[in-house]
């Protein structure tokens, strides 16, 4: 086989030539992408969990580039929870972003690990798409605000369903 013949066969996927010359294809890094004809699953602009069919036209690819593009409705479910956490978090009273702070004495929401019980403790970094409180009482008052399933969203692992 040539290079060509290779090449129009597995198209522009990543490479790897192995010891004995041999070519392997190697798994595209990235977000998931439904093959044509696939079902795939989106939060749509209400807030529901839907399931469409990819046709790689420009509403999916946008979908695709905005991260709304989940295997399964579970996976899609979990991204509306957390949202919607989002939301609360901000209704009660968190900040995003840096607001020139410092923030040695701010409090951020983490998972307990090991148990699906989510704790406001002080934190001295910030993360890209952190929220901070002012006191620990609005950090708890966020995380009362919070249903079972934001809660059990926001604990995710990445374990199995």
């Amino acid at each position: 086989m040539t290079l060509k013949e290779f090449f129009e066969q597995n198209g522009n996927k990543p490479i790897e030539i192995q010891e004995d010359g041999t070519i392997k294809v190697l798994e595209e890094k990235g977000p998931w992408k439904p093959e044509t004809g696939e079902r795939y699953y989106v939060v749509s602009d209400i807030g529901a969990v839907g399931a469409l069919c990819w046709c790689n036209d420009e509403i999916d690819k946008r979908k695709l580039d905005i991260g709304d593009v989940f295997r399964t409705n579970a996976e899609a479910a979990r991204a509306l929870h957390r949202l919607k956490a989002r939301k609360k978090f901000l209704d009660a009273g968190g900040h995003e972003g840096m607001d020139g702070y410092e923030f040695g004495d701010k409090y951020h929401v983490y998972p307990q690990r090991g148990e699906n019980r989510l704790n406001a403790t002080i934190e001295g970094n910030v993360t890209a798409f952190d929220i901070w409180f002012e006191t620990k009482a609005d950090a708890q008052k966020a995380i009362d605000s919070l249903t079972d399933d934001e809660k059990a969203a926001l604990c995710w692992t990445g374990e199995e369903e």
